[in-house]
């Protein structure tokens, strides 16, 4: 392999930038620099070399350009197999460059993090860095790319094992590594540049489609066992949850965990959900937090066992001490009392997660994969307006019934197609979940309720889509469910409310569909 003799170092992040360039002097590789890096280096006694004094020119506009040279790139991009590439270099003085460490202004830290308009945000977006990175990777055979502090180390080590004759395998291993960060880079200034358009842009709307995600762990496994999986991020932005005790999250701990936050975060009164397979089985609003958790758990207290708990207030030590007596997978909230972590610490396998955001905002998309394509829409993130909800009954809702009805809808959108809840002002009653009929989710909700002693007298009845028949209204009408709430819209509406007003409830049209598969 070829020797390295030559090195062109231009970083941003100067971290162990020192010790590592001694470490090339000290293997007897000449320095060539620029800019703060090279101030830096002088300033410890490190020799090197300008590459003004190189290429013959001056940096200009303010430093825009410095690197964009024919004798930098040249000597960066030959072939030395080639003989025309090596007459080139010598007919115009070129030297051979066979390293080149570069780390990239910090896009993501100074202008999407500071949120700094399109004019400023401009001035970090770096043009020599990436071109150099980039032509050192195409030319890996003979240069060498080095593009983050994390690399000095094991290039040390390599460098001593191999005594500088680093292995093509390792050479590749480094020039794709540049790829990633260049695409991830490009990929990041494109998001932001199009978040400041006039129009709005999505992604969906755009020819080509790019997820810039980071891995941030790998699973223990995915839906199955037998499934592997892993936990990926948008590279502009962190976690917004932190685990604080418990065995690793799962794969399907992940879905239920977000429709339970979802959920609690549709509500302003204290709160509290619980999820299993990604429906919920229990939720209560309340005075306090374990009156909210109470009411959940005798929503379907067998069902429970094993589930996800959300909150969206403050755990205190007394609901702590409640929840240890049972089994649980995983309960959320925005905070915790230092005592009941330590009291839920005492179940040494439940997940303990608190969440900075309880309303997760910043999902807009749905991306699923079909054959060997993508589907992706807007996430069903509607904030119903209730002033356009229409009561097409003679009956009108006392204040009461309106806010039992608002209470449904708002948990109607979680459960799976076909969907039916049962609920009160402050409590579900009764869940019918992913049937083919809604008849039979009808059934299974009233069902529930009745298995668990509710009464559904005064209760109200929501549903994700409209009623294609009146079967299921004049069901709840044998429990004494005193009204509806659904979208309408069926070519059947008509004849629906007809039967709503002989039944004597009352029904509200809410004009949007709430399908969850």
């Amino acid at each position: 392999m070829t020797e390295i003799k030559t090195a062109l170092i231009s970083v941003w992040d100067k971290t162990n930038l020192v010790e590592f360039a001694r470490f090339l002097i000290n293997n007897n590789i000449k320095l060539i620099s620029t800019g703060g890096t090279m101030k830096e280096l002088e300033k410890n006694n490190i020799p090197v070399t300008s590459i003004s004094s190189i290429t013959g020119s001056k940096q200009m506009m303010d430093g825009r350009v410095k690197t964009l040279h024919p004798k930098i790139f040249g000597g960066i991009l030959a072939d030395r197999q080639n003989g025309n590439h090596m007459n080139d270099l010598n007919e115009l003085s070129i030297d051979l460059i066979d390293l080149v460490v570069i780390n990239l202004y910090p896009f993501k830290n100074e202008a999407v993090d500071k949120n700094l308009d399109i004019e400023k945000a401009i001035e970090y977006i770096d043009i020599g860095g990436p071109s150099m990175l980039r032509a050192a990777a195409k030319n890996f055979k003979y240069t060498i790319p080095i593009c983050n502090i994390n690399q000095y180390d094991s290039f040390i080590k390599l460098f001593k094992k191999s005594k500088g004759k680093i292995s093509l395998e390792h050479r590749i291993k480094y020039a794709a590594s540049i790829f990633t960060l260049t695409q991830e880079y490009d990929q990041l200034i494109s998001d932001y540049i199009v978040d400041f358009s006039n129009e709005e842009i999505s992604k969906k709307e755009n020819s080509n489609f790019v997820l810039n995600l980071k891995k941030k762990e790998d699973l223990r496994y995915g839906e199955n066992p037998h499934q592997s999986a892993s936990l990926y991020i948008p590279v502009n932005e962190d976690k917004i949850w932190n685990q604080i005790s418990g065995k690793k999250l799962s794969y399907n701990n992940y879905f239920d965990l977000e429709t339970a936050v979802s959920i609690v975060s549709e509500f302003e009164d204290i709160a509290c959900a619980i999820i299993k397979h990604a429906n919920p089985c229990g939720f209560a609003t309340g005075d306090n937090v374990l009156k909210a958790y109470k009411s959940a758990v005798s929503v379907d207290p067998v069902s429970y066992f094993g589930g996800i708990v959300a909150f969206n207030s403050l755990v205190d030590d007394v609901v702590a001490n409640e929840m240890n007596k049972s089994f649980l997978e995983c309960v959320i909230a925005p905070s915790f009392t230092k005592g009941a972590i330590e009291i839920l610490k005492a179940k040494k396998n439940l997940r303990i997660i608190s969440i900075d955001k309880m309303k997760i905002s910043n999902n807009k998309l749905v991306v699923r994969s079909v054959f060997n394509s993508y589907l992706i829409q807007d996430k069903d993130n509607l904030s119903d307006d209730e002033s356009s909800f229409q009561v097409v009954s003679k009956i009108k809702p006392t204040k009461y019934e309106f806010k039992s009805l608002i209470l449904g809808w708002k948990l109607v959108k979680y459960v799976k197609s076909n969907a039916i809840v049962f609920s009160n002002d402050v409590q579900l009653l009764g869940v019918g979940a992913g049937q083919m009929s809604r008849i039979d989710s009808t059934k299974i909700a009233i069902n529930k309720a009745l298995d668990n002693n509710f009464d559904l007298k005064k209760s109200v009845m929501a549903s994700d889509a409209f009623f294609p028949f009146p079967d299921c209204i004049q069901m709840a009408s044998e429990y004494g469910v005193r009204g509806v709430i659904h979208p309408g819209g069926s070519i059947k509406d008509e004849e629906i409310i007809k039967e709503v007003n002989k039944l004597g409830m009352f029904m509200i049209f809410t004009n949007k569909r709430h399908f969850y598969h």
